[in-house]
């Protein structure tokens, strides 16, 4: 059956625009492939390197678990530290090298090598992404905040301990933050800024002991009739 001259136009038509366009269009299929196929390949990856950084970082829970109450032993600490360099090396944007660095800060801390202890809270706090896009539960950088204030104290700097605690959300953490602060204004020299820290920190402490932030007040001449 002849074609007639309409139908003749469309498929010459159609002809010219995959001649202008198909090359264009195959590529641009190629490449969404290519991006799913990726995708797909590294959520393989992931998997894969997310169970290897679980297991390492086992390795120094169980280091913690085991010195809960004491100060980690030379031995277990230059162990715990080839586990977290493993870590740091491999695996830098796992949530486990996170959770790693506060382990080892709290170890530095225990030892009294504070200077230690900061490097390792700063750089959870420095290094958010855990890659693509991702980024770990604000709660883990409220506790890092949190602790690498207390060093700060321990260091004699206030002023940046009191910046690091004003700096994000305290969230679910506002007593352990609000004695923190307070212990910062004391340093300070802002008693009245002190004691209205501790009094916050006192009506927010529904599941801790009293008894510290009570004592507190009480060295700042609150008397036991004032505190909530």
């Amino acid at each position: 059956m002849a074609l007639d001259t309409t139908d003749e136009e469309q498929i010459e038509t159609l002809k010219n625009w995959w001649k202008d366009n198909g090359t264009s269009l195959l590529a641009g299929v190629l490449v969404v492939m290519a991006l799913l196929f990726g995708v797909r390949e590294w959520e393989s990856s992931q998997n894969a390197t997310a169970g290897q950084a679980s297991d390492l970082y086992q390795q120094l829970a169980q280091m913690a678990v085991a010195n809960v109450g004491v100060v980690v032993s030379e031995d277990d600490l230059l162990a715990a530290q080839g586990v977290y360099s493993q870590l740091k090396d491999q695996y830098a944007s796992s949530i486990y090298t996170r959770f790693a660095a506060l382990v080892m800060g709290k170890f530095h801390a225990d030892k009294g090598a504070l200077d230690e202890a900061a490097v390792e809270l700063q750089w959870v706090l420095d290094n958010p992404g855990l890659g693509l896009m991702q980024k770990a539960d604000e709660e883990l950088f409220i506790v890092a905040r949190q602790r690498l204030a207390r060093v700060k104290l321990g260091l004699g700097d206030a002023q940046a301990a009191l910046d690091l605690l004003r700096s994000g959300d305290s969230s679910s953490f506002v007593a352990s933050y609000a004695d923190t602060e307070g212990d910062a204004l004391l340093q300070l020299g802002d008693i009245e800024g002190a004691k209205a820290a501790y009094q916050k920190a006192l009506a927010a402490n529904t599941d801790g002991n009293p008894a510290v932030l009570k004592l507190k007040l009480q060295d700042l001449g609150v008397s036991a009739l004032e505190t909530p």
